[in-house]
């Protein structure tokens, strides 16, 4: 396959990405520039951008004289995501701004659905993203951009615990289905329930 188009750079980013968060790179697989730009038939330049931009965000991990490598993440440090990500998404609970949230509403509703949709559809990395999509435009219904650009820097470690995690089916659908339950406790500002099911649904209880 050979890439063809303005960036190189962007495209290879995207294409490397998507398959990490597929689960087809797995977390701790080395990434080699030589293999890469063989297999996108370009130079290494837009190769080594690439993986500098992976790794900016969170997704490989870069050692000197070394090849690349999918973060893998470990037991102490997946717990250590999910307790933050729980102080994060309570804070954005509380201070949900109101108007925001209503104006909202109805593509959260929307995202809910869709992840159960792809799932179905057995497009478990599709539902990963809109699950994603999800928690993350909730975040952005607490109206601060610091709070906003800290989940985000956040969100590549959340996105590849819910590929190493790799619940079954059922499992997964129950978890997808608690979007729906936690907008509604937050339509009727039932905010303590709705950081409990917060809790559950993020520490999968």
């Amino acid at each position: 396959m050979k890439i063809v188009s303005r960036s190189l750079s962007d495209q290879v980013y995207e294409l490397v990405k998507s398959e990490i968060l597929k689960g087809n790179i797995k977390a701790g697989s080395k990434i080699s520039e030589d293999a890469l730009a063989l297999q996108f038939g370009v130079s290494r330049t837009p190769i080594r951008e690439a993986i500098r931009r992976l790794s900016e965000y969170g997704l490989v991990t870069l050692s000197p004289r070394s090849h690349a490598a999918v973060v893998k993440i470990s037991d102490k440090v997946a717990l250590d995501i999910a307790s933050l990500r729980i102080d994060l998404e309570f804070f954005a609970i509380d201070n949900l701004q109101k108007e925001l949230f209503e104006k909202n509403y109805l593509e959260l509703s929307q995202l809910a659905f869709d992840c159960q949709l792809q799932l179905a559809n057995g497009e478990r990395d599709k539902a990963f993203e809109l699950d994603s999509a999800f928690h993350s435009l909730l975040i952005q219904c607490a109206d601060n951009q610091a709070l906003t650009e800290v989940y985000t820097r956040l969100d590549a470690k959340i996105q590849l615990l819910r590929i190493e995690q790799n619940l079954e089916p059922q499992a997964l659908l129950s978890y997808l289905q608690q979007h729906t339950n936690i907008l509604m406790l937050l339509k009727s500002d039932d905010k303590f329930s709705a950081k409990k099911l917060i809790r559950e649904h993020i520490m999968h209880q």
